[in-house]
């Protein structure tokens, strides 16, 4: 197979680390590359990402849209998308073993894609819509009023913003704003509201075939995708969200075991 190697060096700290890796795999017969940026990430079948959850983040889009596997090594804190800890880089060879034999089971973590203002973009967690305060205007929006419409009707948020996410992303920033856990393939969205004005608005979990609008109905909102803050949307403009066309894979070990890492990762 041919691999590449992608090492968020804050983490790892050493590129010694990041060089053993290539060789180690080399040796194992397998045509290997370095990536330098989430952006070099093509024309290969795999990536390696050692790192945090961040690091796959942000290189989750360009893998998925070049229909590239992602294994992740974790450097990081919590490494909740990582399928190995630092010390266990030299269990990759058993999985690529069975990856090229096709016996290994792919993770298809579903991507949202969101449209607004005639841009597109991705994201594998959530994307965010979060009151201004003060980023883009000296006049900082006190409340976000939002109206979601989709096939099943419509109704409204206000408070500081709203969660789309994914099953994916259900474990990261909504879990925080008191979203559910969903497991990881399952074929639903969920739309959680951001400290809202209301005590009777709650999560919703929506399927993932649904199409959705959002409007600023009030306010002026901050766009974050995978919490990176890509656009502004002003009151009275909408966004789009809906499935993307694309998955992020991510080949799992036999004995990968979603709720241990739940309870192993998210409970400090």
């Amino acid at each position: 197979m041919k691999i590449g190697v992608l090492g968020k060096i804050t983490k790892v700290k050493s590129e010694a680390v990041i060089e053993e890796l290539v060789a180690f795999l080399r040796d194992l017969g397998h045509e290997t590359v370095r990536f330098s940026t989430p952006s070099d990430i093509k024309n290969v079948d795999v990536v390696v990402i050692l790192g945090g959850d961040g690091a796959i983040l942000h290189s989750a889009v360009c893998a998925a849209k070049n229909n590239v596997k992602i294994i992740g090594v974790n450097y990081g804190n919590v490494g909740f998308l990582t399928e190995y800890e630092k010390d266990e880089g030299a269990h990759i060879k058993e999985l690529l073993a069975q990856l090229e034999k096709g016996v290994c089971r792919i993770l298809k973590r579903t991507l949202l894609q969101c449209e607004v203002g005639g841009k597109t973009f991705y994201a594998l967690n959530e994307i965010a819509l979060q009151r201004d305060y003060g980023v883009s205007t000296a006049k900082p929006t006190q409340i976000l009023r939002l109206k979601i419409s989709s096939q099943e009707g419509e109704y409204l948020v206000s408070g500081d913003g709203l969660l789309a996410c994914t099953p994916t992303g259900s474990t990261a920033y909504s879990l925080s704003a008191g979203g559910a856990i969903l497991t990881p393939e399952a074929p639903v969205f969920m739309m959680t509201p951001i400290c809202a004005f209301s005590r009777r608005t709650r999560p919703t979990v929506f399927s993932d075939s649904e199409e959705f609008t959002v409007s600023v109905m009030r306010g002026r909102a901050i766009l974050l995708a995978d919490g990176l803050v890509v656009a502004t949307v002003p009151e009275n403009a909408e966004i789009c969200i809906k499935k993307a066309p694309f998955t992020a894979d991510f080949p799992t070990r036999a004995n990968s075991d979603f709720f241990a890492k739940v309870r192993n990762k998210l409970n400090d």
